[in-house]
């Protein structure tokens, strides 16, 4: 049998990805490591804002998304052929957390720039 440890839970199995936007203790560090790892955080403020996004912009989307499956969640984005938008549920979480002391004390050094 495995265990997984995820966001401060043990479980036996398969991993069952869960959603970020669920409330839980880790949550804004995991999405403040998620976006400074995949340096996406300029792309999803111009999201919020109702910008479309530029082809150019989808690859540190999709890394987000992949750093978030490994992490033990599910994908931040949805790609629907030229079109990407935020998962359900994250739009007014997002916004809460740009808005968040979390956010706010990062280090933007530790942002990657493409």
């Amino acid at each position: 049998m495995f265990k997984e440890y995820q966001a401060g839970q043990t479980t036996f199995g398969p991993l069952q990805l869960k959603s970020i936007w669920e409330p839980h203790i880790l949550r804004d560090f995991e999405l403040r490591v998620i976006m400074q790892v995949a340096g996406c955080e300029d792309i999803v403020a111009q999201m919020l804002s109702g910008a479309s996004v530029a082809p150019n912009d989808r690859a540190p989307l999709d890394l987000a998304n992949y750093i978030a499956k490994q992490k033990g969640y599910q994908p931040l984005f949805v790609f629907s052929g030229r079109e990407v938008a935020i998962a359900d549920g994250g739009e007014e979480v997002l916004r809460r957390f740009f808005a968040s002391d979390v956010w706010a004390g990062r280090n933007t050094k530790q942002t990657r720039r493409i």
